[in-house]
């Protein structure tokens, strides 16, 4: 709720200023000042502002008089004596039947005190105010009794009377937590203090009044009876009590502040209660600061795995040091899950670690106690499945299992499905820039909060752009639902892959196919089909048709090849969604025709209808074009070698080949060649040399070769050497605005056109004017226009951009010098066609001689290394345009059959 707080103008000193209520509550109605009562010879009850004043003058006593027995008590002890000793010693009931007669004329109030509320702050209140039944406030006229302690009662009022009847002003106001309470408390307007205290808006509730309850009936504030409150205060109090004095110094630091004061306005404000008709309201409304804390916990839980996680072991420091109340706000909010709503035994094995698995393992007796953690859990769910010799209920060793799992892992807690559901919609909605071939695509762009945080931090910058929607890409919320879903299964079925699970992962396919069946025919897909390419990428239709062609991959890992085709053949009959996979699905489905069902027949024919397809690109049409050739060449299809002659042919030129040694290092597993090279470095004199030993990539291995060769400036960057480059030449071409759709937000670093056709027809004259003026460029010119980028957008993020990649400006600029301007156009030329398909396969060594301009681009391969399709075809197209290329072979010596001890 946004509350309006409006001070009026400030009076004359001479004329006392009567209070103001801004109460929201629908029973507040509007009164009157109430007129102070003086009587002759006794003391009158002291002004608001005097009370008030009085009241923050005042440190509290160590020691209170009760107000039942006289006794001096400890301040923080005065709930427990009085509970305990006083009314064992004098009877409660004849004391609380003493008060009451004290308050036999007055009307209950509107809401009781907030349970949470310091036992010392809300007590030390005004004076209440005097106002109608209906106004929920408390009324007394003629009443006499004895002054009460202002620490009387955990969840009672203050009433502070006279030994004779005056007219009193009584007010009942709820504070909510302690920091709700020091932030809205006091504000500084025109020299003068203003008080606001907080009241319940909520319906009337029960007010307890010195342990009796008066509860109310129905709208009119009918005040119905009492009952004791004792037993349902106690655990509050002792908590209070054991947070008191850190509560206090921090209010103590803020009453100081407000000594020296002379003038106060009290404004009754109405803020949100605890609770609504029994219903507890989220954390914000009653605590700022916790609903601050709460904000920033679950937005850094909302970014982890959906999965459980143990309370102990969720610390953020930067929050609080004490994240109990916190996690506690959010479980009453259904914003947390708590464990007693933890029903899967296979996430409450999966929460507990290696060392508690053995634990639980012991005392189930298990085979392998001492076994890796998914063995013990793989065995425990295994006995789950057991039928109990005791029960008759299959589930009963798996429910005590699981109850033992808790106990092991104590208080845990999950994200809730549902808030998070709606937020990773609207990061879904928010951040479609986010690629959705990525991992991250599938768990709602969770990723942009961290982006976002980055930004605000200033530890990142986006480019310069314009952000131009003009397009709607979902039609309505069930369209965007529809995708959401779409996204989230396609995470899950790659992480199943990733992780093996293969049965899992077809499961999950087959749900999947059986979903988007039925989706196949809804009108909105018609929608859809019309879009740009760029936009149909965040449709249902586009994220099912990925998960289908992951579902190639996972009938093929389980020998279900007859399937396969059938899935690729379902997939190639349309040409609107992953159009960028064509040439992968031919050439898988002439793969499974030839070998594994043995249909030559077909294979050709499959050949021939991929290598007309136009969508089948640089390296996927070269892989098929050789795959004919091996069928072609084979002994056992003499008898189809006449279905070859009208197939396209495709050359490639071949490069020079060179053969380099090294020492291999021995090592274990299946991992990256490593090699052992010597570094020699020459002590101050020139005579000593020092000689070390150094493991090195089979890349630096070979920069080390030509380094000895004369070459000595070279870089290890394989295709972001280039595509960085190719960032910083077109820069204001990729940032350019007037292309609708492109920049949906301000936090993209490439427009979402960047990997399509679009990319290059959107901008084809600007493209061809940039390419043309490269073309001519001198080293001069070049060098120019890389210092005008770098200068101004260095360190920005942009997708093609890696500004690690190169030490200096200047060593981008003696590159460029190098490789010039007619050979940069031409890679620049077929970069900006298909860049989708062209970003892979440059060479990975760029070498230069600084002093002849000589560069030398260079393919490093290791043992049992070769070369890919799509660098065939780069070191082909970079030798036609008049680059000096090779392909570096590293052949190992020694230690390749040694392994480490």
């Amino acid at each position: 709720m946004l509350l309006s707080f409006v001070m009026a103008e400030a009076r004359s000193s001479e004329i006392k200023r009567p209070r103001i209520s801004l109460s929201l509550s629908k029973n507040k109605k509007k009164r009157g000042s109430v007129k102070k009562v003086e009587s002759k010879g006794t003391p009158s009850i002291p002004s608001a502002s005097s009370s008030i004043v009085s009241f923050f003058n005042n440190v509290p006593p160590a020691k209170v008089t009760c107000p039942m027995c006289g006794q001096m008590v400890p301040r923080h002890g005065i709930n427990e004596h009085m509970d305990e000793t006083c009314q064992r010693k004098h009877g409660e009931i004849g004391v609380i039947d003493s008060t009451l007669n004290s308050f036999r004329n007055w009307s209950p109030p509107a809401a009781s005190l907030n349970n949470n509320s310091s036992s010392y702050f809300s007590k030390n209140l005004l004076n209440l105010e005097t106002s109608p039944p209906k106004s929920s406030l408390l009324k007394t006229e003629g009443s006499a009794a004895q002054q009460v302690s202002p620490y009387f009662s955990n969840n009672s009022s203050v009433c502070s009377v006279n030994n004779e009847p005056q007219a009193q002003t009584v007010k009942i106001v709820s504070l909510g937590s302690l920091a709700s309470k020091l932030s809205r408390r006091r504000c500084i307007q025109g020299g003068k203090q203003i008080v606001y205290k907080e009241i319940d808006s909520s319906p009337p509730a029960i007010h307890n009044t010195c342990k009796s309850a008066a509860a109310w009936d129905g709208d009119d504030g009918i005040y119905t009876g009492h009952s004791s409150q004792k037993e349902n205060q106690l655990a509050q109090r002792e908590l209070q009590e054991q947070n008191f004095s850190r509560k206090e110094l921090e209010f103590q630091e803020q009453v100081n502040k407000c000594n020296g004061e002379d003038r106060v306005d009290i404004v009754q404000v109405s803020l949100p209660a605890d609770n609504i008709n029994g219903r507890r309201l989220p954390p914000g409304t009653r605590s700022t600061k916790t609903a601050i804390g709460g904000q920033k916990l679950y937005v850094r839980l909302f970014q982890r795995k959906l999965n459980w996680l143990k309370v102990n072991k969720i610390e953020y420091g930067e929050i609080s040091t004490d994240l109990s109340p916190i996690i506690e706000e959010l479980a009453e909010a259904r914003f947390l899950q708590t464990e007693s709503e933890l029903e899967d035994l296979c996430e409450g094995l999966d929460l507990l670690s290696a060392p508690e698995l053995k634990t639980l393992a012991k005392i189930f007796h298990l085979p392998n106690p001492n076994g890796q953690k998914q063995q013990l859990v793989d065995d425990f769910l295994r006995l789950a499945k057991q039928r109990s010799v005791f029960s008759r209920s299959q589930a009963g060793i798996g429910t005590v299992i699981l109850k033992r799992v808790k106990d092991l892992a104590g208080k845990s807690v999950r994200v809730c499905k549902g808030p998070r559901a709606v937020f990773s919609r609207i990061l879904l909605l928010f951040s479609l820039s986010e690629s959705m071939e990525d991992e991250e695509a599938g768990s709602a762009g969770q990723g942009q909060l961290s982006t976002v945080l980055m930004v605000n931090m200033g530890r990142m910058v986006f480019p310069t752009y314009t952000v131009n929607r003009k397009t709607q890409v979902f039609q309505d919320r069930e369209d965007l639902i529809r995708y959401a879903t779409a996204a989230h299964l396609s995470n899950d079925i790659a992480t199943a892959v990733v992780n093996g699970n293969w049965e899992e992962a077809n499961h999950l396919y087959m749900c999947a196919k059986e979903t988007w069946n039925e989706l196949k025919n809804h009108p909105s897909l018609s929608y859809h089909r019309v879009l740009p390419e760029y936009l149909r990428h965040f449709t249902v239709g586009w994220v099912y048709t990925r998960i289908l062609s992951q579902g190639v991959e996972i009938l093929q890992r389980l020998h279900m090849y007859k399937e396969a085709v059938q899935e690729l053949q379902t997939l190639l009959s349309q040409d609107v969604y992953c159009t960028d996979s064509r040439g992968r699905w031919w050439d898988r489905l002439a793969l499974n025709l030839h070998q594994h069902l043995k249909n030559t027949k077909k294979a050709i024919d499959c050949i021939r209808n991929g290598l007309a397809d136009p969508f089948v690109r640089t390296g996927h049409r070269l892989s098929l074009y050789q795959r004919a050739l091996r069928i072609r060449d084979s002994p056992s299809c003499k008898q189809f070698r006449y279905l070859f002659y009208d197939l396209p042919v495709i050359t490639v030129e071949d490069v020079t080949h060179v053969t380099i040694k090294g020492k291999m290092c021995p090592q274990m597993g299946m991992g990256k060649s490593v090699f052992l090279m010597e570094d020699i470095g020459d002590e101050e004199g020139g005579e000593d040399f020092s000689v070390s030993t150094v493991m090195c990539s089979v890349e630096e291995l070979a920069l080390t070769h030509y380094r000895q060769n004369g070459f000595d400036q070279g870089i290890h960057g394989e295709g972001s050497t280039f595509i960085t480059l190719y960032g910083i030449l077109m820069w204001d071409i990729i940032f350019m605005d007037d292309i609708p759709d492109v920049f949906r937000n301000s936090y993209q670093t490439s427009p979402l056109d960047l990997y399509t056709d679009s990319f290059y027809d959107n901008r084809r004259h600007v493209i061809e004017a940039r390419l043309q003026q490269l073309h001519t460029a001198s080293s001069e010119t070049l060098a120019n226009l890389i210092a005008d980028i770098w200068t101004t957008q260095e360190g920005k993020a942009a997708a093609l951009v890696n500004w690690g990649r190169f030490i200096s400006l200047q060593q981008v600029q003696s590159l460029v010098s190098c490789l010039g301007g007619t050979f940069l156009s031409g890679v620049f030329r077929r970069l900006s066609k298909d860049l989708r398909h062209c970003r892979g396969g440059l060479p990975d060594l760029v070498v230069w001689r600084t002093h002849t301009n000589h560069f030398k681009l260079v393919e490093v391969k290791g043992p049992n290394d070769r070369l890919s399709h799509k660098q065939i075809i780069w070191l082909s197209e970079l030798k036609k345009l008049g680059a000096t290329v090779e392909v570096c072979h590293v052949q190992a010596i020694g230690g390749k059959s040694k392994r480490l001890s």
